[in-house]
């Protein structure tokens, strides 16, 4: 009896409890979440026919490459639309187009896929305006002069029950101040792959006797008696000495090395291949500055290439609408030279805060103006992110929720995933308006951030999404 008692205690008061904690609701805004053609939609003829011939034929391919910020090089979004064209419009699966070992590089790996790394290497990316090397369009580049490092790429390995993406043909973009070539392995003490040198490309293609799945790439030297004086030297120094030498830039130049500027993996079945290029803290300057930008596209030719460039040049005081289309005008001149008929899709800013003050950033509302006029201009699509979440100051409440992190411009994963779903589910109207939506959208989530500003950070320092 005496149990009897407590337990009940225990569940009103539990009961009670739970009547105490306060909970939000996302202010999303559903009436506006389609893709707008304020000039028509006339060119997206050719990449809906190709999708046609694809769907109804089973003949074809289609090539979509989604730009970005950091937003992008998480993949959250981006691989939420990926996987939903494959799992609910039932696209079948070509390549999966450009990746990086990012692990190299020190920073995150999409989603969609893993990278590790083994050894030293030194590494930049395309936000830092001051550098002298020439990039591709991934928008990093990694530099090793190590004979032991190597680096490893392994699809769909971390995202359970996904397993969508294989490869037969694989071509490394880099080069050498030597005579350091990549060399491929598919196992760990498997067979060595030697490729093909493209002068014109600055690339090594590689054909593979199977499909795979992942892929090592290691960077041995020619020269052994060069091999030998490092490893002598290194012989004489600690693990932190050692970390020192391969960190000098001056011995750095002095050695044979390899500098790698992105890998492309595809397949000859025909299929979707979505490709998602994100640079934390890029810009639209930062993507006018890959030199090789269109050489790499070249052998990844978009027929719908998706904006999501822009929180970045508004993180500004005075943010220049004129500019920013500027930009946007040169950066669509360069794809087209590549992609003459591709379609063109327009994503406003997420609502944010300026990460200098932490505070509302209205610049978000002249964005979404100027990607209208774009996509006015240019015959393509618009969808307002910024008005879909809640338009402005929408953020404070995502962040509440727990959708969106402190900084008030990234999201945590339950945000990305579906900011992801709400734009797939606008596209899908475009594609296959007769599929069903894929958005559910949470009700009465407990509000586990209360405080309405995030903290303040020093004035000195600009972070850049």
């Amino acid at each position: 009896m005496m149990i009897r008692a407590l337990l009940c205690l225990l569940a009103l008061s539990a009961s009670l409890f739970a009547d105490t904690i306060p909970t939000v609701n996302l202010p999303i805004d559903t009436s506006k979440n389609h893709i707008e053609f304020p000039g028509g939609n006339i060119s997206y003829v050719p990449f809906l026919r190709k999708l046609d011939s694809l769907v109804y034929t089973g003949k074809g391919n289609i090539n979509i490459l989604h730009l970005g910020g950091s937003h992008i090089q998480a993949d959250v979004i981006s691989n939420r639309v990926r996987v939903h064209l494959l799992q609910n419009l039932k696209l079948p699966a070509a390549s999966r187009g450009f990746v990086f070992p990012y692990t190299a590089a020190r920073t995150n790996t999409p989603i969609s896929y893993a990278s590790r790394r083994k050894g030293h290497f030194k590494w930049l990316r395309s936000v830092y305006k001051e550098r002298k090397v020439k990039l591709g369009a991934m928008g990093f580049e990694i530099t090793t002069i190590d004979p032991d490092a190597e680096v490893r790429i392994v699809l769909d390995s971390r995202i359970p029950d996904q397993k969508f993406w294989y490869f037969t043909h694989v071509r490394v973009f880099g080069t050498s101040n030597d005579s350091i070539e990549p060399v491929l392995q598919l196992d760990s003490n498997g067979t060595h792959y030697f490729g093909k040198h493209d002068t014109l490309s600055n690339s090594y293609t590689f054909t593979l006797p199977r499909r795979a799945d992942s892929l090592i790439l290691t960077f041995p030297w020619k020269d052994s008696l060069a091999e030998k004086k490092l490893r002598d030297t290194l012989s004489t120094l600690d693990s932190l000495g050692q970390d020192s030498l391969f960190a000098d830039t001056s011995f750095l130049k002095t050695q044979p090395a390899f500098t790698l500027t992105g890998i492309l993996l595809s397949d000859t079945v025909p299929g979707l291949t979505y490709n998602s290029i994100g640079v934390n803290g890029a810009d639209l300057e930062a993507y006018l500055s890959l030199e090789h930008f269109e050489n790499d596209l070249l052998f990844s030719r978009p027929d719908l290439v998706i904006f999501a460039i822009g929180v970045n040049d508004a993180n500004v005081e005075n943010f220049d609408p004129e500019l920013f289309k500027a930009r946007y005008d040169t950066l669509i001149s360069r794809i087209r030279k590549v992609s003459p008929k591709a379609a063109f899709l327009f994503m406003s800013n997420n609502d944010n805060f300026y990460t200098k003050t932490n505070e509302p950033n209205l610049n978000g509302l002249l964005v979404v103006e100027a990607c209208k006029q774009l996509a006015k201009k240019y015959k393509g699509g618009f969808w307002d992110m910024f008005g879909v979440m809640g338009g402005f100051k929408s953020m404070e409440k995502w962040y509440i929720a727990d959708y969106a992190k402190k900084d008030h411009v990234h999201f945590k994963n339950a945000g990305y995933e579906l900011l992801g779903d709400l734009f797939y589910d606008a596209l899908q109207e475009v594609l296959r308006p007769e599929a069903p939506k894929v958005t559910v959208i949470p009700k009465n989530l407990p509000a586990k951030n209360l405080t309405t500003q995030p903290a303040k950070k020093s004035p000195k320092r600009k972070a850049k999404k």
